[in-house]
């Protein structure tokens, strides 16, 4: 090229703008709290992995940087604290962590920094940089709707202990060996197709030095499956994600028939409404004991839960976009073999009955008077009978909020449809009353897709009460209505049930 060109082409690059360069928050130090991956990049996938950091690690920071939801730091591994992995990072090493595993030692506002150049990375100049801010354990995207036991990661709290991970957050007990809840939220980004993870289940060797960490062979022949609270199938993106869910402290003893039963349905139908466009918050656990395992280290529970909150996928503040019909999934099911051959649909309840159950408060984050809708009944007036319909209902849409002046709120949460035996005899379709006042149903009407209509009569649905229409003749009660059909209504290849109230006006629709 022309020594005159190479004059014009080196004024033009002097004059663009320059790209904003990193800021570094100098002499910010932090204290590592959960043990994780440190990185090459700030991205989660295996070939970023350099090794294993441990609680009670130290960190120098020079930078941090935003890639999608998670703020990442980068810098060096100042000082180990007492050996937790064979696989953990030496002294020295730099790289990057996601913010959620670390505490800052000084003040949770960034200093005034002076830009320099950026420290080398594999990340792009132009990729968004953040101040180092302190995190908080409700900063996690698996923590969005709350903290259910208020669990720290203070070791001192060693029976609500938290631990966050990039793929879930969990509170442990170390009396009992397992989780007492574990949130997560799934994503059509979460779902790919990285074969489940093979090996053996993993002993969390990030627990506190002189906690007891269970093993793989804890399990054995045991007649337990080693159950997953964060399913291996909800986490598929990438190899690291999936075998974050073998982690043992994501796991407690599961009777086969439950975990191979109605639970891995009820895994099942949660991954398929996210491929309907929808995006879940979930939370699971287990209650009770039974017996133990391992010398008495490893509880088994006596009943397992799972808590599902449905939003259509968008961007944006989820907790907002939540609402008093907003769709719940609560479910309540033994663990033991009692469940075999049943259906998840035979074990739900309300969120109320979970609390009550539990111990636990969901959805903490949620305003108190959304909260206080979606909770429902209490487990006295929330008890499912237990039925025994073929498929679990898919509902494909959140009910609509009734345009009747009441706080009350009138949802369908499925239908049983094709029940076992005679359909006409053991089909209904429950109304649900989730809000704080009774409703008056009298003149509502409920339609299927062929026009097969029911007109409710005199009646009062209390706030937390279910009633149910059944198909069949019958002698009505404050729990029971009977539509005195002679034949079967709900189509077993699919249907739609459209309740209005006694002016016209749409309240509630489930299509299946």
């Amino acid at each position: 090229m022309p020594t005159r060109l190479l004059f014009i082409l080196a004024l033009v690059i002097l004059a663009l703008p320059l790209a904003p360069l990193p800021v570094i928050a100098a002499d910010r130090t932090a204290t590592i709290i959960h043990g994780g991956n440190l990185r090459r990049e700030p991205r989660i996938a295996p070939q970023t992995v350099i090794g294993q950091v441990c609680p009670g690690d130290r960190m120098s920071i020079t930078r941090t940087s935003v890639v999608g939801q998670t703020t990442w730091a980068y810098g060096t591994l100042t000082a180990l604290a007492a050996a937790c992995d064979p696989a953990r990072v030496p002294k020295g090493t730099v790289g990057w962590l996601s913010m959620t595993l670390l505490k800052l030692d000084t003040a949770s506002t960034a200093p005034t920094a002076t830009p320099v150049a950026p420290v080398a990375s594999t990340v792009p100049a132009a990729t968004p940089v953040a101040p180092v801010a302190t995190p908080v354990a409700s900063t996690s995207e698996q923590l969005a709707l709350g903290n259910p036991s208020g669990a720290t990661a203070d070791p001192g709290q060693p029976n609500n202990y938290l631990i966050v991970r990039d793929q879930y957050a969990l509170s442990y007990s170390r009396d009992r060996g397992i989780p007492t809840w574990v949130s997560w939220h799934l994503a059509a980004a979460d779902l790919g197709t990285t074969t489940r993870y093979s090996g053996a289940f993993i002993t969390d060797n990030t627990l506190p030095a002189g906690w007891y960490r269970v093993t793989h062979n804890d399990y054995a022949n045991s007649g337990y499956d080693r159950g997953h609270m964060t399913p291996s199938g909800d986490r598929t993106a990438s190899e690291e994600a999936n075998e974050a869910t073998f982690i043992l402290t994501n796991v407690l003893p599961q009777a086969p028939a439950s975990n191979q039963g109605p639970w891995e349905k009820l895994e099942s139908y949660a991954r398929d409404l996210v491929t309907q466009s929808n995006e879940l918050y979930l939370l699971a656990g287990g209650t009770g004991s039974q017996s133990t395992l391992a010398g008495g280290k490893l509880s088994v529970p006596a009943a397992t839960w799972k808590l599902i909150v449905v939003l259509p996928a968008a961007t944006g503040n989820d907790v907002a976009r939540i609402t008093a019909q907003t769709t719940l999934i609560a479910v309540w099911m033994p663990n033991s073999a009692a469940v075999r051959d049943q259906l998840w649909t035979t074990y739900t309840t309300t969120v109320r009955c979970l609390e009550e159950r539990t111990g636990l408060q969901f959805l903490t984050a949620v305003p108190a008077s959304v909260r206080t809708a979606l909770l429902g009944a209490g487990c006295g007036a929330a008890e499912p009978t237990p039925i025994k319909p073929t498929a679990p209902p898919v509902p494909t849409t959140t009910p609509v909020p009734s345009a009747v002046a009441t706080p009350a709120q009138i949802t369908i949460p499925y239908i049983v449809y094709n029940p076992p035996g005679d359909d006409l005899v053991g089909e209904y379709v429950p109304l649900r009353n989730g809000g704080g006042s009774p409703a008056t149903l009298t003149g509502w009407t409920l339609r299927d897709a062929a026009n097969h209509v029911y007109t409710y009569p005199a009646f009062t649905l209390a706030a937390g009460a279910e009633v149910r229409l059944w198909t069949k003749a019958g002698r009505n009660d404050a729990s029971n209505l009977y539509w005195g059909q002679k034949q079967a209504v709900w189509n077993n290849e699919g249907d739609t049930a459209i309740l209005r109230d006694a002016k016209g006006r749409e309240v509630a629709r489930f299509h299946y």
